[in-house]
Parts: structure tokens; C-alpha cells; sequence
């Protein structure tokens, strides 16, 4: 798009547009990079956030990582079926439920991260290193705004798994 059309004048000048499109273009390209991994944007967040807390619970798990709890469990289920995470009863609460990252779990987020520092480099090739961390904070920012628009609302913006 150049910006130039009058058609799509007044939607390149909207943040929630412009978001969208974004992340459209960001997401083909994650596709097209992980694809022969089968995993999504959204497995990736689990399976780093597993590994960087076990023995996390999936409620904590889908709140720092904005899914819905009623999408928490079949997302698990997939990644445990695959032999990438397992859950077991807490050590504190047997009614609830300790996740883990597996070996083959680690093995195959070692490639994932390795496959996320190009696919990071690649959306951001025009950036400066400052532009980037600008635009980082700038998103947080748009995303609290949002967030704090949302009271009452449920939470829409959540990703599905």
C-alpha cells in the first residue's frame, strides 16, 4: 500500500488498523518459518514461559500470556499429546495441575529460538536497535490503553489457541 490511495487514506492514519496489518504481515512470515515445525506463535509463549517457570499452573500460564481460560486446557492437550509438555498433580494442591517441559519439548524450543532470533531480525530489517525498543514500548502502551478500555468487556483481544 502507498498510503496515497484515497480509498485507504483514513484507515493508514488508525493505530487498530494499522496493528492489524502488521500483524497479518508478521504472522505470514512466522507460518511460513515454523511451518515444517508445526507450531504456532501462540505454542511458542507456552512452551518459553513452561521452561522459564516448571511446575507453572496453566491459570498462570494463561494470564501472562493473555489466553482464555477456556483455550488454556486444549492448547495444553495438543502439547502434551505432541510429548512437549506434561502435567502433573502440584506438589501443593492435588487438585491442581504442574506443567513441564519435556526433553523433547526443549529440543525442539532450542530450534524455535533459534528460528525466532531471524524471524525478530527479519520484521524488524528497518528499524534502528532504538526504533525498535521504542516501538516495543509504544505497543505496551497501546496495548494498556486497550486493556484499560476493555473494563467490563471480557477480554476480546486474547488469542485463541
Amino acid at each position: 500500500m502507498s498510503g496515497d490511495s484515497d480509498e485507504v487514506a483514513h484507515l493508514e492514519g488508525l493505530i487498530g488498523y494499522r496493528l492489524r496489518r502488521a500483524h497479518a504481515a508478521v504472522s505470514r512470515r512466522f507460518v511460513s518459518r515454523f511451518a515444517d515445525l508445526d507450531v504456532r506463535p501462540t505454542q511458542l509463549g507456552v512452551l518459553n514461559v513452561v521452561a522459564a517457570s516448571p511446575a507453572i499452573r496453566p491459570s498462570r500460564l494463561g494470564e501472562l500470556l493473555g489466553i482464555k481460560r477456556t483455550n488454556v486446557g486444549p492448547l495444553l492437550d495438543g502439547l502434551v499429546r505432541r510429548g512437549l509438555l506434561r502435567r502433573e498433580p502440584s506438589s501443593d494442591d492435588r487438585r491442581s495441575q504442574s506443567l513441564f517441559i519435556t526433553p523433547a519439548g526443549a529440543a525442539l524450543l532450542a530450534e524455535l529460538r533459534r528460528r525466532e532470533v531471524e524471524h525478530e531480525a527479519a520484521i524488524a530489517a528497518l528499524l534502528r536497535p532504538s526504533e525498535r525498543a521504542r516501538l516495543l514500548v509504544l505497543l505496551a502502551r497501546v496495548e494498556a490503553a486497550a486493556r484499560a478500555g476493555e473494563a467490563g468487556e471480557g477480554e476480546p483481544g486474547e488469542e485463541a489457541a
